[in-house]
């Protein structure tokens, strides 16, 4: 879950030391009472794989995920899916990479890839770039963590 901001860097940091492929931080979703300032933090901070659900993503925080190839979640869980059309419009304006993910707390909250598929033409996900965020983004996620 989310953590005060200033502990993003060094957790992040322990996190890989002690063998963490992939790391994800919990974006500032409208639905919880995540401190502000947290995307930007996880943005800038080297280690950041994806930043899941970003909640009200601005222009700016966009542009960093962009610059430092951070990927910008469009998430089947309700309540963070609300803000999925804004990350959406905001990752194409600055061609800011998305992935579709679950945020599964039980195996009843896993998706099948047409449900990906739906997300993410629902979300705004242009069709020319549709492969890419199913495909092979999730597939540069994956090489990345062998």
């Amino acid at each position: 879950s989310y953590v005060p901001i200033s502990l993003i860097p060094k957790l992040t940091e322990n996190a890989r030391d002690l063998g963490a492929k992939l790391i994800l931080v919990h974006g500032e979703t409208i639905v919880e009472p995540v401190p502000p300032g947290t995307n930007i933090a996880a943005l800038k901070c080297e280690g950041v794989d994806i930043l899941a659900h970003p909640g009200l993503l601005s222009l700016e925080e966009a542009e960093i995920a962009e610059k430092t190839g951070t990927y910008l979640e469009l998430t089947s869980r309700d309540g963070h899916s609300l803000t999925n059309g804004r990350i959406a419009k905001l990752a194409n304006q600055t061609e800011a990479k998305l992935v579709v993910n679950t945020d599964a707390h039980g195996p009843d909250d896993l998706i099948t890839s047409s449900e990906a598929e739906a997300i993410a033409l629902g979300s705004g996900v242009d069709g020319d770039i549709l492969r890419e965020v199913l495909e092979d983004n999730p597939n540069s996620i994956l090489e990345g963590c062998r």
